[in-house]
């Protein structure tokens, strides 16, 4: 149990600094403990609650230059969740261990995706919203493909921490429901969780303090590394069980 603590109050230091990391952080150190479903439900309500308050609502809404994608993210999840008991999570993972590895690592010796024209964006957009939401649905694991490609847009830091709590929040709202229909969680689950909002809020609230000393392109570069060695923990862990 402290151990679980100690992974979630650490992935909300990351998250609040980074604006990732809870879920990304967390979860893969829990599911040493416990199998991978229970792992993702515990962190239902501190994933909710901490990118609501990172959401910023009282700022309002800036532009929706990010609905459709978040539109077509919402419907691949939808069919991801009715999938996922049928599909073999193990290799899944695998998959998407070496694309968070792939992504960041094209990201880094920078070869990015800043030649996507912003006429083209919305259609780019749409079509990784869609497969990151099929991949979300199988695994919880649907940030690190759209956040390859936020960190490489003209957003400011705090933009782009907004945009990537809003992600969070819309998926979360949609996947954690399922998933407890499809009885991939139980109420036992969700009783920790609410436990687990404590150290969450306390390291975000750290985190936050943290990032106003990050510039944005360290800030950048720093999710950039958060997912590469995320993703060979992910490939690791697979690869061994």
């Amino acid at each position: 149990m402290v151990t679980i603590f100690a992974a979630v109050f650490l992935g909300a230091v990351i998250k609040g600094a980074v604006g990732i990391g809870l879920s990304l952080f967390s979860v893969p150190i829990i599911t040493f403990f416990l199998p991978p479903t229970s792992s993702m439900m515990l962190l239902c309500i501190p994933v909710l609650i901490t990118n609501i308050l990172q959401m910023e609502i009282q700022k309002g809404i800036k532009n929706f230059r990010f609905v459709p994608m978040f539109i077509a993210l919402v419907i691949g999840i939808i069919i991801g969740c009715n999938l996922i008991l049928q599909a073999q999570l193990k290799t899944i993972s695998q998959i998407i261990a070496i694309s968070i590895i792939f992504a960041a690592a094209v990201n880094l010796f920078g070869i990015n995706l800043k030649f996507i024209k912003l006429h083209f964006e919305k259609i780019f957009t749409i079509s990784l919203g869609f497969f990151s939401g099929i991949i979300g649905g199988l695994s919880n694991m649907y940030a690190p493909y759209i956040l390859c490609y936020l960190v490489s847009t003209d957003l400011n830091k705090d933009d782009l921490i907004r945009t990537i709590a809003a992600m969070y929040f819309i998926g979360s709202v949609v996947i954690f429901p399922i998933w407890i229909y499809n009885e991939l969680g139980t109420i036992n689950d969700l009783i920790l969780s609410s436990l687990l909002l404590v150290p969450a809020l306390l390291g975000q609230k750290i985190g936050t303090k943290i990032r106003d000393k990050i510039s944005n392109e360290n800030f950048k570069r720093i999710i950039l590394y958060i997912l590469m060695v995320i993703g060979v923990t992910l490939l690791i862990k697979n690869i061994k069980t």
